[in-house]
């Protein structure tokens, strides 16, 4: 959709686009994933080099209730504590919701516990695969 937010979010400048294609310079990529949080199509996939490991946590505000299990039940759902309520968009608009903490997910141990416990399977841990 060429909207270019993961552009203007990435506060390195390693977005870019040349014939319409969207190209990152990796050596100025700090890993951030500002620009996996503004993309309102999931279009930006993140990879590393640590296998089985949790890049980021997708979110799908269409399918989430509310019910706020991911919060609430700290001990079993997520062991570190990586969810929380924030404001979201919905439907045009700005309504509470649930978010994960992106700039802690380095302490996601890759349990998948958020995936298989969300009720509404609303929770999608992205993960870099060999």
């Amino acid at each position: 959709m060429r909207c270019e937010r993961c552009v203007k979010a990435c506060r390195n400048q390693a977005i870019y686009f040349k014939n319409s294609i969207r190209l990152v310079n990796y050596n100025k990529c700090k890993g951030c994933l500002n620009c996996v949080q503004v993309c309102p199509r999931n279009a930006i996939e993140v990879t590393s080099v640590v296998p089985q490991q949790v890049l980021t946590v997708k979110i799908d505000h269409e399918k989430c209730t509310m019910c706020k299990k991911c919060v609430d039940d700290k001990d079993n759902f997520c062991p570190n504590d990586l969810f929380f309520i924030g404001s979201v968009k919905k439907n045009g608009k700005v309504v509470e919701g649930i978010k994960f903490k992106f700039n802690e997910v380095n302490k996601c141990q890759g349990c998948l516990k958020c995936e298989s416990l969300c009720p509404e399977k609303a929770i999608k841990p992205i993960q870099f695969k060999v």
